[in-house]
């Protein structure tokens, strides 16, 4: 991430309390911290808190597991700066301190959603913590104040670190930061828990649900389980713990919170060893959220006092002794059941990266299927293809590049076959001039022989027959070359026009598959390209034409000046049909 934003608590992003067994402020500091947090929280739109009931457990139905909800667009991933500096356990550790502070209060309302009842802690700052059962354990939700989606997110396998609803960190369940290179199907499975956590977050503000003491006596004991789990691996974390010691700011932020949460679970407690048999105790709140119209009767809503913190601590000693003992069985049972649900989870991952492996195998047929029609020159350009197919931004420039170095080439090939037909014009007259100076001297020296050596003109005459001869077929075997080299060179452009309509024809078809805009230009550079080829045919019928006028050009000159005819006169060669 360019910047580290997350902070909504001043210098820190992790604010918590110090540990109530550790470090226990004396009833008077217990009052000053109440009345100064107090004095800084706004008032609640709605109850933040509900009395306890004391009707019958309800059946408790687990949420779906993650590979079960509903898809959702993946989310942009962020980099936390520095990570090994601590700076990516931030998000887990202001969760985590939020969490610690709550200490083994029971929650101050539930909610339904789509027939699951999660729970809901709501702090005097306004953060809040939604958590539904799942199997395997419990999945968590954490808002800052005022957040209508979740900063973070754990479930027993993974947690999840998000910023301004981009996934930034993703915990394993040892809590070691999971590489970003790593994350694989874990980017789904956050994109599906950041919607579930806004539908849950709008669920909670419709209608609030009384806790039932009897479900949370039957459930405290796995959710306090799963919470020491997860402090214990905090402390196993050396990066982890080393960040939340030096977070000094957070050290003070949930002592109030702390004292409001212990003095529940004391009245929980102290009403507990009395069966339920009474009425509710109130719940503990800040004194000023006594001002608020929902918290006036005294019964139900009561200042988290200091007294009330240290008095029923004797009284409720043997219930919470029970408690432990009761929290190690199911603890044990929910750590099967955590088992049973990672194996669930791995083979949930495995179908999803099997659909991403058949999805990229079925890619790669049709791309082989395509460069099997293409030939090698498609399989040559496959990478390329590929390449284009990323950066469809630069698709339209490599057209125009294309079809401007398709016009040059015909161009300069056809000025080469121009100035390679001037050169062979030039080379026939100069060898026709040579020639005929030749046949001069040869002329002039037969006269001077012939009056001088007239018994040796016969001789002579049939020497110099044979040299013509000769010199035809030599004519006639060059010109036969020069035929011979004009064909496959016509050839090899005929054959070069042809690829390059074969690579424009499958340009097209991909590119028409991929973006009908496209298909216009594509239409446009087949149809340029069809034209270069044409004048290319064009070339070639001229230069054919060419060279065959220079062959009968050659065949006049050696019948012109040739003593006498050595075989019968050849055929003017009939003049090709002009394609242009």
């Amino acid at each position: 991430m360019a910047g580290f934003r997350f902070s909504r608590f001043g210098a820190s992003v992790a604010l918590a309390a110090l540990a109530l067994a550790g470090c226990k402020p004396a009833a008077s500091d217990n009052q000053a911290l109440l009345n100064n947090q107090s004095a800084a929280a706004a008032l609640p739109d709605l109850p933040a808190t509900l009395p306890m009931t004391d009707a019958p457990a309800a059946p408790i139905t687990a949420a779906p597991r993650v590979a079960a909800l509903p898809e959702a667009p993946p989310i942009r991933t962020v980099r936390v700066r520095d990570p090994g500096s601590g700076a990516g356990y931030a998000y887990a550790d202001a969760a985590y301190r939020f969490s610690d502070a709550l200490g083994e209060a029971p929650p101050d309302y539930g909610f339904d959603y789509e027939g699951v009842q999660p729970w809901a802690w709501q702090g005097y700052d306004d953060s809040v913590v939604f958590a539904e059962p799942v199997s395997g354990g419990y999945r968590t939700y954490y808002y800052r104040p005022g957040a209508d989606q979740p900063y973070f997110v754990r479930d027993p396998y993974y947690s999840y670190g998000y910023d301004d609803g981009q996934l930034a960190v993703v915990y394993a369940a040892d809590g070691a930061i999971v590489p970003w290179a790593d994350y694989g199907p874990q980017v789904i499975y956050a994109s599906r828990y950041l919607v579930r956590g806004r539908d849950l977050w709008r669920a909670s503000r419709e209608q609030r649900i009384p806790i039932s003491a009897g479900s949370w006596n039957n459930q405290r004991g796995g959710w306090f389980g799963a919470q020491q789990q997860w402090g214990a691996v905090r402390a196993r974390q050396p990066i982890w713990a080393s960040y939340a010691q030096t977070d000094a700011p957070a050290q003070s932020h949930w002592q109030a919170e702390q004292v409001r949460r212990a003095a529940d679970t004391n009245r929980f407690a102290e009403w507990q060893a009395q069966g339920f048999r009474s009425a509710p105790p109130p719940r503990a709140i800040p004194t000023q959220w006594q001002q608020a119209s929902w918290a006036q009767n005294r019964n139900h809503f009561a200042p988290a006092a200091a007294a009330v913190v240290a008095g029923g601590a004797v009284a409720a000693e043997a219930v919470l002794a029970h408690d432990a003992a009761v929290a190690a069985q199911r603890r044990n049972a929910a750590t099967m059941r955590q088992q049973q649900e990672r194996q669930a989870q791995i083979a949930d991952s495995a179908r999803v990266q099997q659909e991403q492996a058949r999805m990229v195998a079925q890619r790669q047929q049709q791309q082989q299927a395509m460069q099997a029609q293409a030939g090698r020159t498609q399989q040559a350009h496959a990478a390329d293809m590929a390449r284009r197919d990323q950066q469809a931004g630069q698709m339209q420039r490599q057209q125009a590049v294309r079809a401007e170095q398709q016009q040059a080439r015909a161009a300069d090939t056809a000025r080469r076959e121009q100035a390679q037909a001037a050169r062979v014009q030039q080379a026939h007259a100069t060898d026709m001039a040579r020639r005929e100076q030749q046949a001069g001297q040869t002329q002039r020296q037969q006269a001077l022989r012939a009056e001088q050596q007239q018994a040796r003109a016969a001789g002579v005459a049939q020497h110099r027959e044979q040299q013509l001869e000769q010199t035809q077929r030599q004519q006639a075997a060059r010109i036969e070359q020069q035929q011979s080299r004009a064909a496959a060179m016509a050839q090899r452009r005929e054959q070069q026009a042809n690829e390059i309509q074969h690579q424009q024809a499958a340009r097209m078809e991909q590119q028409q598959a991929r973006a009908a805009d496209n298909a216009r230009r594509e239409q446009a550079s087949a149809a340029r390209a069809e034209e270069a080829q044409a004048h290319a045919q064009q070339q070639q019928a001229r230069a054919a034409e060419s060279a065959q006028r220079a062959q009968a050009q050659v065949a006049r000159a050696a019948e012109q000046h040739a003593p006498r005819p050595a075989a019968p006169p050849r055929e003017h060669p009939e003049r090709p049909h002009d394609h242009r």
